[in-house]
Parts: structure tokens; sequence; C-alpha cells
């Protein structure tokens, strides 16, 4: 008898403490390099009829003592899948789909990374309805429930490990809205310790009332033009000028900014200072992702069509990611159910059903701070869609004051190199860190990810950030 109550609480605890053996990935196709980590690909209860797709990737050393963090990609409507392969992950994909590289600069040298494809119709996550409209707070809800069957189901010995929420671009909206309920929930997360966002888009409005003046003095705009709207639009104060207003209406004024903001269009819009040919089609998450933050900003933006498609040659394969995702081979090695369809980047259908109800994630911000959270919000400098005036804007209007060493301002340096000047730091009571990273443009971890690495290493941390990383 003893020896069989013995058996039955053993089983009790490999059940209740070991990962989804199911969801292991044991093969993956095209990698050129032994992988030295556990990782896991498949879905995670969202809802009763949502199931998200989920590949986790534990860290390089020491998982189980190391940190968990969450990697949202934006859009809205854009998978971080993306995110995995393009950008923070520890695969990279070239020639044309067929090879799998490494990524020295990937985040699980930090912590193990849970990439979550949401929301429903994104990447393989899916609706069993069929239906892919959505909105802000039904997102939130449906993040924190894949969280929550995440580590109470799927992995629950990691639910005692310090956890983080990261992302990027519209997880400006995502991870506060998601943070706010997991903080509230003790139980679930009783080691949630923060948030880390890049180029945010945080509130509509200061998005379009600083790209005006991020134009001008980045040398897009032409004076006349620049001059005729401060004087008919301005009252001759660019600085001060609502031109969120002004592009709501059908003014002249209107007419004016909208042919403003139309400048440099031949120009990455993510990275001015790229140069890399842009393919300009409607299925590129680059021309995405700007197309779904002016369709949520509910303005009538005239944008003329692009002539950078025709004739121009690229200077990347633009689809390895899509191609080597939709490979029979890798679909099974990742667990993808037959009925899901084909895998894009970002998903033109929910990007349009999608419902923007946050213009403004203050109320988001100031719950995390008053419940003692740490919060990093860092911007590459060159972007125009979420660009850095923006965030630096938003941060300085929550209440915070300035701590001493940010009375001027501080450089961070690559490897504590100089004159290795990675950005700036302005540091705030509040636990809150506004990160700029020179050079780099919408995609942080893509564009300078030894920066990015040392970044959100030193953040977790909590280290000076020029500090090298030691891994």
């Amino acid at each position: 008898m003893n020896r069989l109550i013995i058996f039955v609480v053993a089983v009790l605890f490999v059940t209740a403490f070991a990962a989804p053996a199911a969801d292991l990935v044991t093969s993956l196709p095209g990698a050129n390099f032994t992988i030295p980590f556990k990782h896991y690909s498949g879905y995670l209860k969202a809802s009763d009829k949502k199931q998200f797709h989920y590949w986790f990737t534990e860290a390089y050393n020491n998982p189980a003592n190391s940190p968990v963090l969450l990697w949202l990609n934006g859009g809205p409507g854009c998978s971080s899948l993306g995110g995995l392969i393009e950008e923070l992950g520890p695969f990279h994909v070239s020639d044309n789909g067929n090879t799998v590289y490494e990524n020295p600069y990937a985040w699980n040298r930090v912590g193990n990374v849970i990439f979550m494809e949401s929301p429903a119709g994104v990447g393989f996550s899916y609706d069993t309805s069929g239906n892919v409209a959505t909105n802000d707070d039904e997102v939130a809800t449906n993040n924190y429930n894949a969280l929550v069957d995440f580590f109470t189901t799927k992995f629950p010995e990691y639910k005692n490990n310090e956890f983080y929420i990261t992302g990027e671009s519209y997880g400006g909206v995502y991870v506060p809205t998601l943070a706010v309920k997991v903080a509230a929930d003790k139980t679930n997360f009783p080691h949630f310790k923060g948030v880390a966002i890049g180029n945010g888009i945080y509130s509509f409005k200061l998005n379009y009332n600083t790209m005006v003046p991020l134009f001008y003095y980045h040398g897009l705009v032409r004076q006349n033009l620049y001059d005729k709207v401060a004087t008919q639009c301005c009252k001759g104060n660019t600085y001060k000028c609502d031109y969120y207003t002004i592009l709501n209406g059908f003014s002249e004024c209107s007419t004016l900014v909208n042919e403003l903001l139309d400048q440099g269009e031949d120009l990455d819009p993510y990275n001015l200072y790229s140069t890399c040919y842009l393919n300009g089609g409607s299925s590129s998450k680059r021309d995405f992702i700007r197309r779904m933050i002016n369709h949520q900003s509910g303005l009538k933006l005239n944008k003329k069509s692009a002539g950078r498609a025709s004739g121009l040659p690229l200077c990347a394969q633009s689809n390895n990611t899509e191609t080597y995702l939709n490979r029979a081979d890798v679909r099974a090695a990742l667990h993808i159910p037959s009925n899901v369809g084909h895998w894009t980047d970002c998903s033109n259908e929910v990007g349009y059903f999608y419902e923007r109800v946050h213009d403004d994630v203050s109320p988001e911000f100031k719950n995390l701070i008053s419940n003692n959270l740490r919060l990093l919000t860092y911007n590459g400098d060159v972007d125009t869609v979420c660009n850095f005036a923006l965030n630096k804007q938003f941060i300085a209007q929550l209440g915070q004051q300035l701590k001493p060493e940010s009375f001027d301002s501080a450089e961070w340096y690559y490897r504590a190199e100089t004159p290795s000047v990675a950005g700036f730091v302005t540091k705030y009571t509040g636990n809150l860190d506004f990160v700029t990273v020179r050079g780099s443009g919408h995609f942080v971890p893509e564009d300078k990810p030894r920066e990015a690495l040392q970044l959100i290493y030193n953040f977790i941390h909590q280290r000076d950030y020029s500090l090298p990383v030691p891994v």
C-alpha cells in the first residue's frame, strides 16, 4: 500500500512540474548548429474559442533560475515569431528559408523567452469560430488567460521565476494593458517584476504632434512648406501646434500637414538611415505596421503611392521567415495542426477589424508605477512611425521626478567603451527609465542587436546600462 502511495505521489509530482513533452521541439529543420537549450512550440488557451500559439526558448544557461520574458510584437496584427526569427530570438533564417543559423545576440542568453502570437488570426493562432475581430481590452484578457495557462498548466516549474513582459510598437498598448492585469494577480504571477517596451505607441495624439518637428529637423521637409504650416496653421509656434486635431479635420491646414508628412516617401520610415531598399508590397511587415498605426489613429491621411518598389533591387531576402514557417517539415516540428492556414508575418484581416480602445496608456503606466514595478521604455532614435520624441514627452508627463544623475544628458556606451555612445538615458523616480538607442530604427533588436542585448540584460539585473554583458 505504501509503495502505491509513493508511486501516485511521484506521478503527480512529475505531472505538476514537468514541461509538456508533447510541445518539445526535438529537431528543427535547417538548423546548421547544435541547439544547446530546450525549446517548445504549442498552444495556450486564451479563451474557450481562442488558441494562441507560443514558441518558448529556454535560457542558454541555468534556465531553472533565470527570469522568464514574454515578447509581443505589435501591428496590431503582427506575429511574435517575426520578432523571434528577425530580431531577438536564437534562430535566424537565410538561404530562402533553407538554413537556420544562430543569433549570437539572442535574448534567451538573458533568460527564458516566450514568443506568443496574439491576437487570434495572427500567425499560427486561431479562433475556432473563425472570428478575428477584437479590441485592446479583449486582447489584454486573452493574453492574460494564455499566460495563466502557461504558468499553471504548461510550465508550472517557472511560476516562481522572475517574470517580465516585453514588446515593441503596438506593444505600447498590448504590454501595459496586460501588465495591469498581471500585476493584480499575485497568485499566478508572484514574481512579476516589470516591463520593457521598444518604440511603443503610447499616445496617438503625441505621436502625430511630434512627427512634424521630427520630419523637419531630420531634413525631410522643404523650408517654405514648413513655414507655411507654421504661419497659417500654428500661429508661428510649430512646437506647441496640435497637428493631430488639424489632421482630424478637412481644412486647408489638414491638406498642408498631410503634404508635409508625405515627404521622404522613398526613405524607410522605420529607419531613416537605412540603406536597404524596401520591397513596398502590402505583405511587407514594414509597410504593414505604418498602415495599421495610421488606420488605428482614425485620421484621414493621404499617402501617395510609393515608387520605391519599381525597379529597385532588394539588399536582403525579404520573405525568409514566411517561406521557412510554411515548410511542411517545419510546421510538423512545431506541432502546428494541419487545419491552421498559411503563416504570414502580419494579418491584414486582424489589423483592419481591430478596434482601438486606448488612445493613451498613461493610466496604465501610472498603475504600474504605483505597484512598484520597474519600467523601461526604449527607442531607436531614427524611427518616424513611433518616434522617440513621442515617448520622451509621454514619459515626462507621467509626473515622476528626474533622478539627480539625469539632470544633464547622460550617455550610455556599448561595452563601456568611449566613444561608442549607444544612446542616452533619462532616469525618473518610480523605477522608470527612458533610453534611446542611437542610430536604430523601429526594430531595435534587429538594427542594433548587440546594444539591445546589453540594454535588456542590464535592465533586468539592475546594472548600469553601459556595463558589458557577461554572457
